[in-house]
C-alpha cells in the first residue's frame, strides 16, 4: 500500500514538473494581454476626465504617458498644452511659463495661441507684488495681455486680456504714484514732478493717474506756475468727469480766474510738451506670442476650455484673489 502511494506521489511530481512551465507561460501571456498599451484616444479621454475633475497631477501624468506612447498622434498638441495649463492651475508658474513658451515654439500656427498668450500673462499677473515693490511681473503680464488683445482681437481671450490689462495698468500707475509721493514727502519735488509727469504720460486715464495730476496741479499752483497748474486741473476734469477729483479741479479752475482760455483739445499733451515729454499710449513692446498666422481648424482631439466658465470647474483658476 505504502509503495503504491509512493509511486503515485512520484508520478504527480512528474506531472507538476511537466505542466508548471506551461502554466507559467499561460499566466505570462495573460499578463501581457492585460498590459496592452491603450490607444491615444483612450489616454486622452482618461487624462481629460482627470483634468476636468481637478486631479491635475494625475492628469499631467496621463498626458505625459500619452506623449510617451503616441508622440505623433493627433492628441499630442492638446496634451502638451494641458500639461502647461495644469502647471499654471497648480501655481507652478515658472514651469508653466517654460511649457507655454515651448508650446509656442513647437506649434507656431496652433489655434490655441490666444489661450497660450493669455495664460502667460496670467502666470505673471499671479506673481505681481504690492505697489511699493518691484513691478517687473506686472510689466510682463501687461505685455502678454496687450499682445493677445492686439494680435487676436476677435478671440474670446482678447476680452479677458483687456480686463487684465486694465488691472495691470492700474498696478503700474499705483507704483508711479507711490514713488512720487515718497519723493514729495521728503521735499524732493523735482524728482516727484518727474514721476508724476511719467504717471500722466502713461496712465493719465486711470484713477491713480488723475490723482497724480491733481497733486501736480497743486504743486504748480503753490509755485506760482499758473498756466501749468491750470493745464493739470483741466486734465483731471476731462479725464474723470463727475468724480470727486474732477469737482476739486473745477473749483480750482474757478479760483485761478485765468482770462485767456486754453485752446488745446488735450491739456495733458500740452502740459507734457511744456516739460519736454509726450503722451504714451500702450508703449510696451509686443510679446513674442508669434505673429498672426492663417487660421487652422483644431484637431479632432477637441478644443481647450473657452472663457465662458459656469459654476463647475474653473479652467482658469480665477476663483483665487490676487489683486
Amino acid at each position: 500500500m505504502f509503495r503504491s502511494l509512493g509511486f503515485e506521489s512520484r508520478r504527480g511530481a512528474r506531472r507538476t514538473a511537466v505542466f508548471a512551465p506551461l502554466l507559467l507561460g499561460v499566466l505570462a501571456l495573460s499578463a501581457c494581454a492585460a498590459k496592452k498599451p491603450k490607444s491615444a484616444e483612450e489616454y486622452f479621454r482618461a487624462a481629460s476626465a482627470s483634468f476636468r475633475s481637478g486631479a491635475l497631477g494625475v492628469a499631467s501624468e496621463q498626458f505625459r504617458e500619452l506623449l510617451d506612447q503616441h508622440p505623433f498622434s493627433e492628441y499630442a498638441e492638446e496634451a502638451e498644452l494641458r500639461i502647461a495649463h495644469a502647471h499654471y492651475l497648480e501655481g507652478r508658474y515658472a514651469e508653466a511659463v517654460v511649457a507655454l513658451t515651448d508650446f509656442q515654439r513647437r506649434h507656431p500656427t496652433s489655434p490655441h495661441l490666444p489661450l497660450v498668450g493669455y495664460l502667460l500673462g496670467m502666470c505673471y499677473a499671479r506673481q505681481m507684488l504690492p505697489i511699493d515693490r518691484d513691478q517687473t511681473a506686472a510689466q510682463n503680464a501687461l505685455t502678454y495681455f496687450l499682445t493677445v488683445a492686439r494680435q487676436y482681437p476677435e478671440s474670446p481671450y482678447a476680452e479677458l486680456a483687456r480686463e487684465e490689462l486694465e488691472r495691470c495698468r492700474r498696478r503700474l500707475a499705483g507704483h508711479e504714484a507711490y514713488v512720487a509721493e515718497f519723493y514729495a514727502k521728503r521735499g524732493h519735488w523735482k524728482a516727484a514732478e518727474v514721476r508724476l509727469l511719467e504717471l500722466a504720460a502713461k496712465y493719465g486715464s486711470t484713477e491713480e493717474g488723475t490723482r497724480g495730476l491733481l497733486s501736480l496741479a497743486r504743486h504748480y499752483e503753490k509755485q506760482g506756475m499758473t498756466d501749468r497748474a491750470r493745464l493739470a486741473y483741466q486734465a483731471v476734469a476731462q479725464a474723470r468727469p463727475g468724480s470727486a477729483d474732477a469737482v476739486v479741479a473745477q473749483r480750482a479752475l474757478q479760483r485761478l480766474r485765468v482770462e485767456e482760455p486754453i485752446r488745446a483739445a488735450d491739456p495733458i499733451t500740452v502740459l507734457l510738451a511744456l516739460n519736454g515729454r509726450s503722451q504714451v499710449v500702450d508703449s510696451f513692446d509686443t510679446a513674442q506670442v508669434t505673429p498672426p498666422q492663417p487660421a487652422r481648424l483644431p484637431s479632432s482631439a477637441g478644443a481647450m476650455p473657452v472663457p465662458a466658465v459656469g459654476t463647475g470647474f474653473d479652467p482658469f483658476g480665477r476663483g483665487r484673489s490676487y489683486y
